[in-house]
């Protein structure tokens, strides 16, 4: 591989910010149909299980599937074109909701916005870990790179609530695409594949680690196994219910689009970026070479979910419920940083894509395939009981999985040492030619 000396720092960084950029364009989508959810129900005379469907299977299906055999390719292959392509589909697949008349339309246009999305972020999150090798410094990189979900989310909600005022949720998701054809062009005049070539890769990788044996691997190892299934149940946590934020607070609270896209945007943006950011740099400053500490440290912080979102969902007046999103928000974003640098640190340099792309189709699979829809049957199912405040109480009952979650992140930090030397073992046998990562990279944490 090239080596990251022939990377000045600025380059580095304009390569963080332009994957942050695609990153955060595949979420900007997410943000528009969170927020337009009672809109597009309203115009179109949908239920809640018909908005779970459009919301979990629909995408969710699409978007895991499709993301191992591209991540194959990212390993692999050239993952600068594999962004600009799948990004440009992206936004156009996004802009054809201008003309989506009836559900099924709606529909194919979410599968398409999967097909897009599940090649933008193997191909990226692979890339960041050939620029940023050294453990403190991928945190970094980590924490700025998953930085580009709450700015979707500040852009999608603040900004789509606005153009949804004045032009309507079709017009909205055509405006808000358009910039993916526009970074898409970026990528691939800007941004060049680090390894020497196609010819190269396959010549240092003769015979390419099949998926089933990382797949075996996820399973074997034991931090990464915990780590899976707690990553696996934050994104059903977080994907089944984020969906119908913006659906409660209308229904519950009164508010309309406008409003509701404007605190969600503020809140979620603020409070996102402050959470990703605090994890970083806690875990990078204060618990630097000790990965134990840092898995203790997030399982504590998601244990604080429940009375968040107890706080949130059932406070009686609206102020009292944003507020207490605030720090459900920041507790929710404060593993990213730390949970994918060690995701990257646990697996061989050539199978990080797929290894991310296996984790990921089973948080969608589960999380967005499975999640949205539980949250609308068991609301339409409580709606006898509780009338318009159904979604309340199944947001609630779904909330408890984070505890589940605590507990496996607490799992990983009893075996994340042994599972981290026996990594490095594999990577270089030889012990003369092995370094203590503050030796190799005395780059420091966050500042």
């Amino acid at each position: 591989m090239t080596s990251l000396r022939m990377f000045s720092d600025a380059r580095k960084n304009y390569v963080l910010g332009v994957l942050t950029a695609v990153f955060m364009l595949n979420y900007i989508d997410r943000g528009l149909i969170i927020l337009l959810l009672q809109p597009i129900k309203e115009d179109l005379k949908l239920s809640d299980t018909q908005l779970g469907f459009l919301t979990g299977i629909a995408f969710g299906l699409f978007y895991a599937t499709l993301g191992v055999p591209i991540a194959r390719w990212a390993d692999h292959g050239n993952r600068v074109n594999l962004t600009a392509l799948c990004i440009a589909l992206w936004g156009a697949v996004v802009m054809s909701c201008l003309w989506v008349g009836n559900l099924a339309q709606l529909v194919l246009a979410r599968i398409g916005a999967a097909v897009g999305e599940s090649g933008c972020m193997p191909p990226t999150y692979s890339l960041l870990g050939d620029f940023f090798p050294a453990p403190a410094e991928r945190t970094r990189s980590m924490a700025v790179y998953w930085l580009g979900s709450p700015l979707a989310a500040m852009v999608s909600f603040i900004g789509g609530g606005w153009l949804n005022e004045h032009y309507g949720w079709r017009m909205t998701f055509f405006l808000m695409a358009m910039p993916g054809l526009l970074v898409a062009v970026l990528v691939k005049l800007t941004l060049r594949e680090p390894r020497i070539g196609a010819r190269w890769a396959r010549s240092e990788n003769p015979n390419p680690t099949r998926a089933s044996e990382v797949l075996a691997n996820l399973w074997h190892q034991s931090s990464l196994r915990h780590l899976t299934i707690g990553l696996t149940l934050l994104f059903t946590l977080a994907l089944g219910l984020a969906p119908w934020y913006a659906a409660f607070l209308m229904r519950s609270h009164g508010m309309g689009t406008a409003e509701v896209g404007l605190w969600l945007g503020l809140i979620c943006g603020i409070g996102g970026i402050t959470g990703i950011l605090l994890g970083g740099y806690v875990t990078a400053r204060w618990f630097s070479g000790d990965e134990r500490g840092q898995m203790r440290l997030v399982a504590g912080v998601l244990a604080t979910l429940i009375p968040c979102f107890a706080a949130f969902l059932l406070v009686p007046h609206k102020v009292g419920a944003l507020l207490a999103l605030a720090p459900l928000q920041i507790a929710f974003n404060f593993f990213f940083g730390p949970a994918f640098a060690l995701l990257q640190r646990l697996v061989a340099d050539n199978v990080r894509a797929t290894t991310l792309a296996i984790v990921m189709l089973l948080s969608n699979l589960i999380g967005m395939g499975i999640g949205p829809q539980i949250v609308g049957i068991l609301s339409d199912s409580l709606i006898p009981l509780f009338g318009t405040d159904s979604l309340r109480y199944a947001m609630l009952v779904i909330s408890l999985v984070a505890v589940w979650a605590a507990y496996h992140f607490w799992r990983v930090g009893s075996t994340v040492q042994g599972d981290l030397a026996a990594v490095a073992y594999r990577s270089d046998p030889n012990p003369v030619h092995r370094f203590d990562d503050r030796t190799r990279y005395p780059s420091g944490g966050l500042s």
